[in-house]
């Protein structure tokens, strides 16, 4: 489940604190209220929030200066900063902005437009964690300003060039959106209602493309400055919005705001990358230094040679063979954190929507039934049976990434009880690209579902057994896994139909880095690591193969409490 948001609100009212805690508390947000800015510097000291609300007027200091030492301190500099001003105070919002608040909407905006803008400033997921002291990167901002109107985009030239940016027009969506394709941007400027591409989809495009490498900002331009227009903007993933009657420096102050928030994401990628470099220096280093220490230990026991070159050699291929299979688990880790992130907003979004969509065409097709033809309801039938494919599709993506994340369980570094079916489910999800149209799976699960066992490691093993058995049918053939208890503990068979393991090599299937598979195909590591890992569990592995008529293994697990 996603971690529910920390919100810190820095707010001298007791009763305007406890109006935020109820509304942010439907959301399922976790509310911390401070009274003062010194009483929010001890919160913050002792645990750091996803997004810090601020009152421009405090008792102690003012909100900009409070943002301002957040920005200075090299841990909490990442944290997102809403300010809240007085509408007719136009100063203080540049100057919170200008002081290093992301946003700043004034106090008498409604609800839903505060909640719109904070779940804008949440959903970049920036790190609050600390971060080391680095080199400075300093360059040139790029901009791409996107409108119909040359006029326009002439003055957004004059007003930015001064700024010291690098600006690029177009008054051409579709050959903006190309160039977005093979180019990046650090901010997009785009114009809200343009007749052949509107800028909604300019920055879903955007939104679409975005990963921690290359993070461009969207600020969306309008002459319509309704609330709606604002609404829909920050929902299609719109950073912020500005009307085009804003004077040119409000706009350039919004264009700051936003370059810092891309720039403080783009220097803690670049600080986080040094350091996982660093560690791997070391790592190296130390594997090095006990590489000479063997040497030289070898070097001392010249009549024991042969047998300590042969431990030596076992022992490297048994650290290398766990070096490989941590890498491999930390890679999936990343992977399937991406998947959830990029994956999981947008579907829960497109699936409400969805879902109100379908409501509003209900209640729209009862209120004009009777004055719609037999065509009209005919393709309000189809409609009705289009939206259902388009449901039943999404929740399609929802059960993969289920799986997914049921599959890797990497978080997961004790034993648990799990349900081993639902594992065995999940991992011929990921093989049926495989499978389909050539293989059949029969299974034959036993009574009993739940094992306790360290689920990533042993989900490993079920993906690394029913790979092997996918690739080793040939065209048509079975795959058959039965569970199920027996006097020795949990036992999983994994059964197929291939064309088995040749005698002159069974005996040493387990070994690191032997395969039978053809050369790119196969590292000889993946039974290996599933043979340790069963060891991990005070378990074994049974294999039963002929030439011609298939492969059997049987993995035997204790059972515990």
């Amino acid at each position: 489940m996603p971690v529910s948001p920390r919100i810190l609100v820095v707010e001298e009212s007791e009763s305007q604190a406890q109006s935020w805690r109820e509304s942010l508390g439907r959301l399922g947000w976790e509310v911390v209220w401070a009274p003062t800015a010194a009483a929010s510097l001890e919160e913050i000291n002792r645990t750091i929030p996803d997004l810090v609300v601020i009152d421009y007027r405090l008792p102690d200091i003012r909100g900009d200066e409070l943002c301002r030492r957040i920005r200075l301190n090299v841990n909490t500099r990442a944290i997102a900063i809403l300010v809240l001003t007085t509408p007719e105070d136009r100063a203080a919002e540049l100057q919170a902005l200008e002081s290093g608040a992301d946003d700043c909407v004034p106090k008498t905006l409604d609800e839903e437009l505060v909640v719109a803008r904070l779940r804008a400033l949440l959903r970049e997921g920036r790190s609050t964690a600390s971060v080391a002291p680095g080199q400075c990167h300093f360059r040139r901002s790029r901009l791409l300003a996107i409108d119909d109107s040359k006029a326009y985009l002439k003055y957004l030239d004059a007003a930015l060039e001064s700024e010291g940016y690098l600006v690029e027009i177009s008054s051409h969506p579709r050959e903006a959106l190309g160039r977005l394709s093979h180019e990046a941007f650090d901010c997009v400027l785009v114009d809200l209602e343009m007749p052949d591409v509107t800028g909604i989809e300019v920055c879903r495009h955007i939104v679409g493309t975005r990963t921690d490498e290359n993070w461009t900002a969207v600020l969306m331009l309008t002459a319509c400055e309704t609330r709606e227009a604002m609404t829909m903007s920050l929902e299609a993933g719109a950073d912020d919005f500005v009307g085009k009657s804003a004077d040119a420096t409000v706009l350039r102050a919004r264009i700051r705001a936003l370059l810092r928030r891309r720039f403080v994401q783009e220097q803690n990628h670049r600080l986080f990358q040094e350091l996982k470099n660093r560690e791997l220096e070391a790592v190296r280093a130390r594997s090095e230094k006990q590489a000479a220490e063997m040497q030289a230990a070898l070097a001392e026991r010249l009549a024991l040679m042969v047998r300590k070159l042969k431990d030596t050699n076992r022992q490297l291929k048994q650290t290398q063979t766990h070096l490989v299979h941590s890498e491999k688990m930390a890679s999936l880790g990343q992977l399937v954190a991406g998947i959830a992130h990029e994956i999981n907003n947008p579907l829960a979004f497109v699936l409400n929507n969805l879902f109100m969509l379908g409501q509003g065409i209900e209640k729209a097709a009862a209120e004009a039934a009777p004055h719609l033809s037999n065509g009209s309801q005919a393709r309000l039938g189809r409609l009705r049976s289009r939206l259902e494919d388009m449901r039943q599709g999404l929740e399609r993506v929802k059960d993969l990434v289920v799986s997914l994340r049921t599959f890797s369980r990497l978080d997961e570094g004790e034993r648990k009880t799990v349900d081993i079916h639902q594992s065995i489910d999940s991992a011929l999800l990921f093989l049926r690209h495989k499978m389909k149209g050539r293989i059949q799976v029969e299974k034959r699960y036993g009574p009993t579902a739940s094992l306790c066992c360290y689920p990533g490691p042993l989900n490993q093993v079920l993906m690394n057994i029913l790979a092997n058995a996918v690739d080793a049918v040939e065209g048509q053939g079975q795959i058959t896994i039965t569970t199920g208890l027996e006097p020795d503990g949990f036992v999983i068979s994994i059964h197929d139909t291939g064309a088995g393991i040749p005698a002159a090599v069974r005996h040493r299937i387990f070994e690191p880095f032997f395969t039978t598979k053809p050369v790119g195909q196969g590292t000889g590591l993946g039974l290996a690591i599933s043979y340790g890992i069963i060891q991990g569990h005070k378990g074994f592995i049974e294999v039963e193969s002929e030439e011609g008529r298939g492969t059997e293994f049987r993995i035997h697990i204790p059972v515990e409490p």
